[in-house]
């Protein structure tokens, strides 16, 4: 747990992250399929493809927690207008009008990510609530835009002055879904003929605790956030960049939001 800003020797956390505190033991196999972004045409800022992950992970005896914890993603890429469209130098494309010269290059961008973790106790060798550091966080840049990391879910009644919104506490269960479309950083060659992109982006989602070990629909409805927004994005050596600007129009009043971030990873989100 954190330190207080203020008073020494005391943790600045709720109960429920006190009381998880100390050692645990986790036993566990696990099986990860990435494609990595194979079926693509650029591995960290693509324009047409497709990419698949999932990873399943059964942890038990001899350890002290028990669970089966699933998880996974599917994004594609579908060029719209191909950028060739305004390659050349004939009169009809120079007098093509400024809507068909922003829309060259545009493709059409979607990802839908989730995760369901369920505790198994094996006749009371483990523990029937699952661990803080094995649930599912939500929030933050490349996942849903708009908002801090673990910046949405379930939190703590008390503590936790130092975090906004107050300790996030995770769920077993969170999807996210993601629509964007992108086209070729207009009007500044350097920056088009270096894998800038402008993006603009819908992103929904939520995480949640199950409650009976059922998914309730309705309520995962409810408290889903959304944001929209707009950026650039770039592919690097190392992984994807992105610089954006997100406005919430659906959350709730503990939720942790922030409008612009900048993010680096390997998948869209």
């Amino acid at each position: 747990p954190r330190k207080h800003p203020n008073i020494p020797y005391t943790c600045d956390a709720s109960p429920e992250i006190v009381s998880q505190s100390g050692q645990s033991y986790k036993h566990s196999l696990e099986y990860n399929y990435k494609m990595n972004n194979s079926a693509c045409n650029d591995r960290f800022n693509p324009t047409e493809g497709y990419d698949l992950h999932y990873n399943v992970e059964l942890a038990g005896p001899p350890g002290d927690v028990g669970f089966l914890k699933c998880s996974g993603g599917v994004a594609l890429h579908i060029p719209v207008v191909p950028e060739e469209q305004r390659q050349g130098h004939s009169r009809q494309q120079q007098n093509a009008s400024l809507l068909h010269q922003l829309c060259s290059g545009l493709s059409f961008h979607a990802s839908l990510n989730g995760g369901l973790i369920r505790p198994i106790t094996y006749g009371g060798l483990c523990s029937p609530v699952t661990n803080l550091a094995d649930r599912f966080f939500v929030g933050g840049p490349l996942q849903l835009r708009g908002f801090l990391p673990a910046g949405i879910g379930p939190r703590a009644e008390t503590g936790g002055s130092s975090t906004p919104g107050g300790d996030a506490m995770g769920g077993d269960f969170y999807y996210t879904a993601t629509a964007a479309g992108s086209v070729p950083f207009p009007g500044i060659p350097f920056l088009k003929n270096n894998g800038i992109r402008l993006m603009g982006f819908a992103n929904a989602g939520t995480v949640s605790s199950l409650n009976g070990g059922n998914i309730p629909l309705q309520s995962i409805l409810k408290s889903t956030r959304v944001s929209v927004g707009g950026g650039i994005t770039m592919g690097l050596g190392v992984g994807r960049l992105e610089a954006t600007y997100a406005i919430p129009i659906r959350y709730g009043p503990r939720d942790a939001r922030k409008n612009a971030q900048f993010g680096l990873g390997f998948n869209m989100g």
